[in-house]
């Protein structure tokens, strides 16, 4: 009995010894993970909205939280477009996407902000194709012309570039799901049309 006792207690002193490693280690990296996470959404607004189509943005709050925001161009006070962070769970993780419509539903960009889906399936929604060749490569780091690179987008989410919100589906002749991770595609793609419609149905209301 005192052997069983003695362990328990043992059991009892690690545990709580992890937990406020764990407690300590959280509350020393948490701002720091907020100030990253901030950055991430602050890149992503750029992105997603081109400065020809809407070079100021204003958030639309309910409850002092941000729904959603605005898209104008210079001083004109007619909204040209929205953006938006849309998540739903995909096959083993929530899927986070900030995305950029016009005020037609035409889509702007889309960006995966956060996933933690099966890497080599799922989490190819980030996956990124070049079509550089290593003889390409050499030549570029020996010439003397340095041309700038153009940013490149994961393909996924790339399909989703200029078709209309409420048209998205997965098809031979719409957005391509990716092969063997077709339930994070879904998700990625019900998100996003679900809540960018709810977005301009409650604008024509």
């Amino acid at each position: 009995m005192k052997i069983i006792l003695k362990f328990a207690f043992i059991l009892f002193l690690v545990n709580l010894i992890a937990a406020s490693i764990l407690a300590v280690t959280y509350n020393f990296t948490k701002s720091r993970i907020e100030k990253q996470e901030n950055l991430i959404k602050e890149e992503a607004l750029k992105q997603v909205m081109p400065e020809k189509i809407g070079d100021r943005i204003e958030p639309v709050k309910k409850d002092g939280i941000i729904k959603y925001w605005k898209a104008f161009k210079g001083d004109n006070k007619q909204v040209q477009g929205y953006i938006y962070i849309a998540k739903k769970y995909g096959y083993s993780s929530v899927i986070e996407t900030m995305v950029g419509i016009k005020k037609d539903g035409t889509i702007t960009g889309v960006r995966v902000l956060s996933q933690n889906e099966t890497p080599g399936l799922g989490a190819k929604i980030i996956e990124i194709l070049s079509d550089k060749t290593l003889f390409s490569s050499l030549k570029q780091i020996f010439t003397k012309e340095r041309r700038p690179e153009k940013a490149i987008s994961p393909y996924f989410t790339e399909q989703f570039t200029n078709r209309n919100v409420k048209e998205l589906e997965l098809s031979m002749g719409g957005i391509h799901a990716i092969t063997g991770a077709t339930i994070s595609s879904m998700a990625v793609l019900n998100s996003i049309k679900s809540d960018g419609s709810k977005i301009l149905d409650n604008q024509n209301e």
